[in-house]
């Protein structure tokens, strides 16, 4: 199962899915607070930037809720430099949402893993011309 808040985003990975063969994948449209069930892993990139500080925590314990074994979380991580190129942004206000996106600290979302019972295993730094990102991959303990 796959889920986006954008429908069209869910209907486009489900038309790749099936361009691809595969058949038995479903795909659907959610916020990510109304997302159920189990699953072996769970993902979750590019979406924290959208939640504020004080609501990380919680979204990533929510996340680790619905996994059985594995959590796959990425965020835009809140460092010196990271703050000092968003607050530069805000200096150039305009149709781009760059410096609404929210910077969450490292710590949170480990503490995070930790309290709903994960270790992480894996941690990458991920990027494009304007776009940093931290992804980390914890499994149960």
């Amino acid at each position: 199962s796959a889920s986006d808040i954008s429908d069209s985003m869910a209907n486009e990975a489900a038309a790749r899915a099936k361009s691809m063969g595969i058949e038995n994948a479903e795909f659907y449209t959610s916020d990510l607070e109304s997302v159920t069930g189990k699953y072996d892993t769970v993902t979750c990139v590019d979406v924290a930037i959208h939640y504020p500080t004080d609501k990380m925590a919680e979204m990533v314990g929510h996340l680790c809720s619905l996994s059985n074994d594995r959590v796959l979380v990425s965020f835009a991580p809140k460092t010196w430099y990271y703050s000092a190129l968003k607050k530069f942004g805000e200096l150039f206000p305009g149709p781009s949402k760059t410096t609404r996106a929210y910077l969450h600290e490292e710590s949170v979302v480990r503490d995070a893993l930790a309290k709903a019972g994960f270790e992480v295993t894996r941690e990458e730094m991920t990027g494009t011309n304007f776009y940093f990102s931290r992804l980390l991959e914890a499994k149960r303990v």
